[in-house]
């Protein structure tokens, strides 16, 4: 418990402004206020009150005021109600009221509500700069749209839906608006054109970098049959004088007629396309995913699949143990995943498998090393960011990725 008294010897009356010294009589103010040392702390504050020297206020009597701490009739000072009603925004009334019991200033979880309710909404600003994009109520489902104020970077209005009309009517209650950072969907572009006709449509920097980035990637897949010529050309380059292959020939064997099947399928495509026929019904009659034909088609042709090469971190820890089930005759997979789980692995039966096939392609090549290539096939995201990048930008950060990888 503290005891506090104020210095001040006179107030000025709340209703008319008049200063006055004139003590009436004194009363006892019990403030709850910060903590201390984990301690809850009450302030016994020894307040007063004083008689009006203007005999024209219809106030005669008042009670001394203190803003700097506390304000009129209230239990609590002011900075314990700011940092009652931070935690009431920030986690609700129940929860908030055992926080603060923790925190050393208890309060209810009704009082939080309240103090959240009464507080002072911010001075609301008519907004020039919006930006408008869709968001998910339920993603693939449902979406909406979100309107935001981009000078002062906060959320305006959620609009139910994604509609031309309903942008409009909102755009035509803010005449003000002068510039609208939208999405490039044209139902933005309508609205937009119907609800502010005077402001200017943009696109923010994201929709730009993201709608480039897709073309690049779009660009790189259209030729994609030159990057594999100039992996090619770098795999001969950099091939081992043994000229001993990378893969066992069954596996290079099942690979090339996976991609035999993918290069007739799809011919199959291009002739059904050429004869009219839609996406929703080259799905149908292949027997494929309608979202497959059009990335198929966008990109110009069939997929290039390829599967590098990435140890698993869940067999290091069994890698003796496997070793040594290996040497002693167990190799099949299924058997050694059962008696994996009886060690505690954890993984997956595929990953054994793969380590079997990997450790039985080894021994079929004589117990030789398999080199693995020192120079990878750009993916279609490397490409195009290769595309937006200065040769001297790229050169730098290949001789830094190469000296990284070779210290």
């Amino acid at each position: 418990m503290l005891v506090a008294r104020p210095k001040s010897a006179v107030s000025l009356c709340p209703c008319c402004g008049c200063q006055t010294g004139r003590v009436h009589s004194h009363y006892v103010r019990r403030l709850a206020d910060l903590p201390w040392q984990g301690r809850v702390v009450e302030i016994r504050l020894h307040a007063r009150r004083f008689r009006c020297a203007n005999p024209q206020c219809p106030r005669q009597i008042f009670t001394e005021r203190l803003p700097a701490t506390v304000r009129p009739k209230a239990r609590r000072t002011t900075r314990l109600g700011e940092s009652q009603l931070a935690i009431g925004f920030a986690v609700g009334g129940e929860p908030g009221s055992r926080l603060s019991r923790k925190l050393a200033m208890p309060v209810s979880g009704d009082t939080l509500l309240r103090m959240v309710h009464s507080a002072p909404l911010p001075d609301f600003v008519a907004p020039t700069v919006v930006g408008i994009d869709d968001w998910a109520w339920r993603c693939g489902q449902r979406y909406g749209t979100i309107i935001c104020d981009l000078e002062r970077n906060c959320v305006l209005d959620l609009l139910p839906d994604r509609n031309a009309d309903s942008v409009a009517r909102w755009l035509k209650r803010w005449p003000g608006i002068k510039v609208v950072a939208r999405d490039r969907a044209g139902l933005y572009a309508d609205g937009a054109r119907c609800g502010a006709p005077d402001a200017v449509q943009v696109a923010d920097r994201w929709h730009l970098l993201n709608s480039l980035g897709e073309a690049l990637r779009h660009a790189v897949g259209r030729h994609r049959h030159n990057v594999a010529a100039a992996v090619q050309i770098m795999a001969s380059v950099q091939r081992p004088k043994t000229g001993s292959s990378t893969l066992p020939p069954g596996l290079a064997q099942l690979r090339a007629d996976r991609k035999a099947a993918r290069r007739e399928r799809w011919d199959e495509i291009c002739r059904l396309r050429e004869q009219g026929c839609p996406t929703s019904g080259i799905a149908q009659l292949l027997g494929i995913d309608r979202r497959t034909v059009q990335r198929w088609l966008a990109a110009g042709g069939e997929p290039e699949h390829s599967r590098p090469h990435r140890p698993s971190h869940l067999l290091a820890p069994f890698e003796a143990w496997l070793e040594a089930r290996w040497a002693s005759g167990c190799q099949v997979g299924q058997q050694l995943w059962r008696e994996l789980q009886q060690q505690g692995y954890t993984g997956s039966r595929v990953t054994v498998a793969r380590w079997a096939a990997d450790r039985r392609a080894h021994a079929d090549s004589g117990g030789a090393a398999q080199p693995h290539p020192t120079w990878k096939a750009p993916t279609r995201r490397r490409c195009a960011w290769y595309l937006s990048r200065d040769l001297d930008q790229i050169d730098a950060d290949t001789r830094r990725t190469h000296t990284t990888k070779t210290a």
